[in-house]
């Protein structure tokens, strides 16, 4: 209904890396195909709308129910709040993105079990590489990872544009790149 009526609304976005380092692996979802906003576009790694009365550290439940990962809100980085207004035709989707990432050194995509009412795909790829890509340093990555299908995960490698993904302002990206560029941060 938020989208219909073009409401402002908060959500939660994660975005889980092995490591707080360029180099480390970023997780990365591919929406399904059903999604009223950017369907088989590549997306943060997992995010939701915050329901009425949840803080934005409640929104942590999003990572369990897209992923099936369990972390608690002790595990985020809070890196910031980002304005987000677009048109997708009857929907006008206004949203306060609050932005976390989440470090997860034995991350292994095998592991995750993705919802497949939500996420089509989950993929990884190097964090440098996924900015370089999303601030125009570069015009194409590889994504490497899982398709999911009705007989369960299928390997998969992708080779994307930025035009692949779900836009970001430069705010946005900023702020993710602020935090892994900080290497040697707790």
């Amino acid at each position: 209904m938020v989208h219909e009526r073009g409401l402002w609304h908060q959500t939660f976005h994660a975005w889980i890396a092995s490591a707080r380092r360029l180099d480390a692996k970023l997780v990365i979802q591919l929406r399904g195909p059903h999604k009223d906003t950017n369907p088989l576009r590549f997306d943060v790694s997992a995010a939701g709308h915050l329901e009425a009365g949840e803080s934005p550290d409640d929104g942590v439940r999003e990572i369990e129910e897209e992923l099936g990962l369990h972390l608690s809100a002790a595990r985020l980085h809070k890196l910031g709040v980002v304005a987000n207004e677009a048109r997708f035709g009857s929907v006008w989707d206004r949203e306060f993105h609050h932005v976390y990432a989440a470090i997860v050194p034995d991350l292994v995509l095998e592991a995750l079990r993705p919802a497949p009412d939500e996420i089509a795909g989950i993929y990884e790829i190097p964090v440098g590489d996924f900015l370089d890509l999303a601030l125009g340093r570069r015009r194409e990555a590889v994504l490497t990872g899982y398709r999911l299908s009705p007989s369960g995960l299928q390997r998969d490698a992708r080779v994307a544009a930025w035009a692949d993904f779900v836009p970001r302002s430069r705010a946005y990206l900023q702020l993710l790149e602020r935090f892994f560029a900080q290497e040697d941060a707790p």
